[in-house]
């Protein structure tokens, strides 16, 4: 009794003093408990028939046929959800990693499709001997420690107190694909890995850096987004800051270093293996009908509960963020060629700088994902929500935009395609299969004008998005028990 006495006083004090010895620790863990336990209250509830029948003309869950030939038939049926179990856990990417972590990728006894997919999370998996739903938990828990690494950044940068802490941590919380941490996927890993790398970047602590992006880079294929993105922040911050070309050659070799180690990794791996070709996992992306090919209008998905988050997501975000680009790049060409000052921000120490080209990384990681999949998916945006939303980047631009105060005008740019994607995806606003539409549209709201609306409507507006999340949340678990055609 004591001891809870004792954590009750210190979350007290950690709520009122960011000084408080492990505040960002205890109010992340109060946050994720509060949050979990209405998760699974919710989702306990609906497998109750009596619930369920009540709730029955909002939710739904899938009944799968599996035909003769391979193929699925997916249908909605009304029945209460779905017991968890390690064997329903195993369906789609998951039952891949499942496959991997088993058999190392062995083609005797998986798909040579699987060599999309990268080595570490299923040799982590291996090498924990876990059940599907310890991995669940090791995943959540993984989730945990790369958000705290974000918060103890931002906590320390803007000087945030308790309350804006447990604000910033509720309004993530409420993000639309927060399920993906909670199934047997690599984004969990994913995000912890290079967590701890953009710690490392910004403490100026390469070492960390280098080991957190070598990882991340050997749990999924971002190798080459990251590789574009991170030589255009370089370039993009030694412009703005007249950096001289040996400095910007160092950087980018210094930046890429541990993407390419990662990389190089997953290639020796998987040849020793038994892979026929270095490039074996450019080479699977056939099997999963990627190719160089045009965009086509109107853009597609899989499923509606995946376009409901991604379709809103790229109305909102993506202009806005090809604008912000080109600015910069404008800036940066008039400040070398001493049209213009060095701006104030990039000038400064060498933190200043950091953070400057952590935002541009960011960006150009969000749209480089888009663009990819642009001109390689032929306008179907199958798996953008999951990429987009759930890494390391979107949160950092979610808090950093959140809590920055000079973000200005572009406020009122993302205001303007906030209410475009409103009525272009109007269809999808008052389902609760498609609920992340809402929650994405209210997302942009909360980090874009949060902190200037009162005190009470944004505690309002965060409680109306966190109550539509846990029944999302629940629903897309149910969905993915069911083996229902949203993830991919």
């Amino acid at each position: 009794m004591n001891g809870f006495v004792v954590i009750i006083l210190k979350m007290k004090c950690a709520l009122k003093n960011d000084t408080c010895c492990g505040s960002v620790v205890l109010i992340l863990f109060a946050a994720l408990a509060v949050w979990l336990g209405a998760l699974i209250l919710c989702y306990t509830t609906l497998q109750n028939e009596k619930a369920y029948k009540f709730m029955g003309g909002i939710v739904k869950t899938y009944d799968v046929t599996v035909n003769d030939d391979g193929s699925r038939d997916i249908c909605a049926v009304e029945r209460p959800y779905n017991k968890v179990s390690n064997q329903n856990l195993l369906h789609w990417d998951a039952d891949m990693y499942h496959q991997i972590s088993k058999y190392l990728y062995d083609t005797s006894n998986i798909w040579v499709g699987n060599y999309a997919f990268f080595p570490l999370f299923p040799l982590l998996w291996r090498a924990t001997h876990l059940s599907p739903i310890g991995v669940c938990v090791l995943n959540f828990a993984l989730f945990g420690v790369g958000l705290m690494l974000l918060l103890r950044l931002f906590q320390q940068k803007y000087h945030s107190t308790g309350r804006h802490l447990m604000m910033t941590c509720m309004m993530l919380l409420s993000m639309p694909y927060m399920v993906i941490f909670l199934i047997p996927y690599s984004e969990a890993l994913f995000f912890v890995c290079i967590a701890f790398g953009l710690y490392g970047l910004l403490k100026e602590r390469y070492w960390l850096y280098f080991v957190g992006f070598t990882l991340g880079c050997m749990t999924r294929a971002a190798g080459s987004i990251l590789l574009v993105a991170w030589v255009m922040a370089d370039v993009l911050g030694a412009l703005h800051t007249r950096r001289a070309l040996k400095l910007l050659l160092r950087d980018i070799a210094l930046h890429v270093a541990p993407i390419v180690t990662g990389v190089a990794a997953v290639m020796l791996f998987q040849h020793y293996r038994g892979a026929e070709h270095w490039f074996e996992f450019i080479l699977a992306q056939q099997y999963w009908g990627k190719e160089l090919s045009l965009p086509t209008w109107p853009l597609t998905d899989w499923s509606d509960e995946s376009k409901c988050v991604t379709q809103p997501l790229l109305f909102i975000l993506f202009v806005p963020a090809l604008a912000w680009l080109a600015t910069k790049l404008i800036d940066g060409i008039r400040v070398r060629l001493g049209k213009k000052d060095v701006p104030q921000d990039a000038a400064g120490s060498t933190s200043c700088y950091l953070w400057n080209l952590v935002r541009m990384l960011s960006v150009l990681f969000f749209v480089g994902n888009i663009v990819l999949a642009l001109f390689t998916q032929k306008g179907c945006m199958y798996s953008q929500a999951r990429l987009l939303t759930c890494t390391p980047f979107f949160f950092f631009l979610m808090i950093d935009i959140y809590h920055n105060p000079r973000v200005g005008f572009w406020r009122w740019v993302v205001a303007v395609f906030v209410v475009v994607a409103a009525i272009l995806c109007s269809d999808m606003i008052f389902r609760l299969d498609t609920a992340g539409c809402v929650l994405t549209i209210l997302l942009a709201v909360l980090v874009f004008f949060g902190r200037g609306l009162n005190r009470y409507v944004r505690h309002v507006l965060l409680c109306l998005m966190l109550v539509l999340n846990i029944f999302w949340t629940a629903y897309l678990f149910n969905c993915f028990l069911s083996c229902g055609w949203i993830f991919t």
